[in-house]
């Protein structure tokens, strides 16, 4: 059967005046759909870079990255940034919620950049803040929220296109470990209810082993952990 999504020998080099910095010798790793990847290691072994990578975010300095068996265009494509809207959603450690729009109106800027608001979309952004337990917070600004309740509107946000994959950077980082561990779950169940994929980089073994299968990257390259 064929990966969802799929690394094949990625590299990433950082060219510097004096030297280059390898960051990601040759990373493969395949995601099958609605399965879910933990991306464990030491802080600086490029997890972030990895999965920056894998969402089209920045450019391998080598190997290929494979989307249902076809290879994704260079990061300046068009056509990339419709497949990273369309297919991805993304959760990172900071929320990165506009401040200036409720709760509501922030899940619904990934559906406005495909043109479809509608009350359709209202109504899954609804949805999708009452399974996060956010259904009293909808109209309130990011600045009203506690930094868990902010976390828990990217959480939404990233699942609002309905994605095949999301992609998860230390999500819960700047969280205590209780409400880490309250989020996770429901990142988890979120995940399996929609069907999605998840790949989440993470220092916490027990988010980690949540996953079906985790791997470790460590001197530029991924091992099954």
């Amino acid at each position: 059967m064929s990966a969802l999504l799929a690394a094949e020998g990625l590299r990433k080099v950082y060219r510097r005046a004096q030297d280059d910095l390898l960051v990601l010798a040759a990373c493969d790793l395949a995601l099958a759909e609605g399965e879910a990847v933990a991306v464990i290691g030491p802080s600086g072994a490029g997890k972030s870079t990895l999965l920056n990578l894998l969402g089209g975010l920045d450019r391998p300095s080598g190997g290929r990255l494979l989307y249902r068996d076809r290879e994704l265009p260079g990061r300046e494509c068009r056509e990339l940034a419709a497949w990273r809207n369309r297919c991805l959603g993304f959760v990172f450690q900071f929320h990165f919620l506009l401040p200036d729009f409720t709760a509501l109106e922030n899940l619904l800027i990934p559906v406005r950049m495909s043109g479809q608001v509608n009350g359709a979309a209202e109504e899954r952004a609804r949805h999708l803040l009452e399974a996060l337990g956010l259904s009293e917070r909808e109209d309130h600004l990011p600045g009203e929220l506690s930094g868990g309740e902010q976390q828990r509107v990217a959480v939404a946000r990233a699942f609002m296109n309905r994605p095949e994959i999301v992609l998860a950077d230390e999500p819960f980082g700047n969280l205590d470990r209780e409400k880490s561990r309250q989020l996770g779950e429901l990142l988890f169940e979120l995940r399996s209810r929609e069907g999605t994929a998840l790949v989440i980089v993470t220092h916490d073994l027990s988010l980690a082993k949540r996953a079906d299968r985790i791997y470790r990257l460590e001197d530029g390259c991924l091992h099954a952990a």
